[in-house]
């Protein structure tokens, strides 16, 4: 838990009722609380009598800071709340929980399962596909295509005589998970698995629940009610594709195989 999330304080209760203003300015150090004008000082020492001691108020619970950067929250109970300590250590934790699980290597790597585990023969038919199709590349002439993908890409042409299901295992076992989006990256695409809506725990940053209260609309992931987790939303997508040294390897060793049999 970062050592800079300080739990809210609670500074009076509400048993003070109409006069918790007034205990306020009389009992805090001031020197300590910026943002508060003498007038507004003055006018909260006079008590509720005076006609403008809730206007006060509010402008104190608005604008007040202390020097240790708390802010004023009333929700009947007057507290001290440390909210920007609290509000970064929770959008840093979502920031760098989103990192990891659209660009870190150990998050992609939890999909690689699901090629072969979601693999069909609308998978075999779109890699055969991919291999023969050819790439379009614009210059200032137009569009041209290129030599089929598998020639471009620089593939063992002797895939081209492997059983479907030699392919599809092949490939498979070839493929490594790469980070991306909607669009999709250069090679060839054996499936892509969105990730979707990333769930992160804060309990571990150890924020009091009237701290919490007090931030979650302010932070930039969604919070749930009882301020357990958050919710990052992202479009990113992890991707398998073939690796070409790898796949071409396994063609090697595969016909290599063949011929000591």
């Amino acid at each position: 838990m970062p050592d800079t999330v300080k739990s809210a304080i609670c500074y009076a209760d509400s048993a003070r009722g109409q006069y918790i203003p007034q205990y306020f300015a009389e009992s805090c150090d001031r020197t300590k609380v910026l943002y508060v004008s003498d007038d507004d000082w003055k006018i909260l020492e006079s008590g509720p009598e005076h006609e403008h001691y809730w206007d006060a108020w509010d402008m104190v619970l608005n604008n007040a800071e202390t020097t240790c950067g708390g802010v004023l929250h009333q929700d009947g109970d007057l507290w001290v709340i440390y909210a920007d300590a609290a509000r970064d250590a929770i959008d840093d934790l979502c920031n760098a929980q989103e990192d990891y699980e659209t660009t870190h290597d150990g998050a992609g790597n939890n999909y690689a399962f699901m090629i072969a585990e979601s693999w069909s023969k609308t998978d075999s038919d779109s890699l055969r596909e991919q291999l023969n199709k050819g790439l379009y590349v614009g210059d200032t002439l137009g569009y041209y295509t290129t030599p089929p993908q598998w020639e471009f890409l620089g593939i063992d042409p002797r895939w081209n005589q492997l059983e479907p299901d030699q392919l599809d295992d092949i490939a498979i076992e070839s493929s490594v998970m790469v980070a991306g989006h909607i669009y999709c990256p250069k090679g060839i695409i054996l499936g892509g698995f969105p990730v979707g809506e990333i769930k992160i725990q804060l309990a571990d940053l150890g924020i009091d629940g009237v701290t919490m209260d007090y931030v979650r609309e302010s932070c930039d992931a969604f919070i749930d009610d009882a301020g357990e987790y958050a919710y990052v939303s992202t479009g990113a997508v992890w991707y398998a594709i073939i690796d070409v040294d790898t796949f071409n390897a396994h063609v090697e060793q595969h016909f290599n195989n063949k011929e000591t049999i």
